[in-house]
């Protein structure tokens, strides 16, 4: 008789922990919402200064992005061959490691690069301007 006390208060601790955890989510999206229309209606005055701020944020974060993308995408690719190739040296189970190894690297690779394309993407769809116009040196 203990035990079935024990199971249904178990339960009901785990309801109730469930419905903390949604009551918790739920009011995180409508704090955040919230927030996001406090900050969108704050723009009146310095509109105009907060847009040329993000004009150069976004310049800032795509010219970081194509510089910084490509060199650790390559490093990933040399990476990746060196460490199929020093698996080839070994026995099976260290051949197979780093098969997996440099797979990773070639798909963190390929990722990165993409990632890289969807960002220009975005940040010109966030300011809604051409990139030419974001970043002025930028064909």
């Amino acid at each position: 008789m203990g035990v079935r006390v024990s199971k249904s208060l178990k339960s009901k601790k785990s309801k109730h922990s469930m419905s903390c955890r949604v009551f918790r989510r739920v009011f995180l999206v409508l704090l955040l919402s919230v927030f996001s229309l406090v900050f969108a209606q704050a723009g009146g005055q310095g509109a105009g200064q907060a847009s040329s701020r993000l004009k150069t944020t976004l310049c800032d974060l795509y010219t970081d992005l194509h510089s910084i993308i490509p060199t650790v995408a390559f490093v990933l690719f040399v990476l990746a061959g060196v460490s199929y190739a020093g698996g080839q040296f070994f026995g099976a189970e260290t051949r197979a490691k780093a098969v997996s190894w440099s797979m990773s690297m070639v798909t963190g690779a390929v990722i990165g690069l993409l990632i890289m394309q969807v960002a220009s993407v975005l940040i010109t769809n966030l300011a809604n301007v051409p990139l030419s116009e974001i970043c002025p040196g930028i064909q």
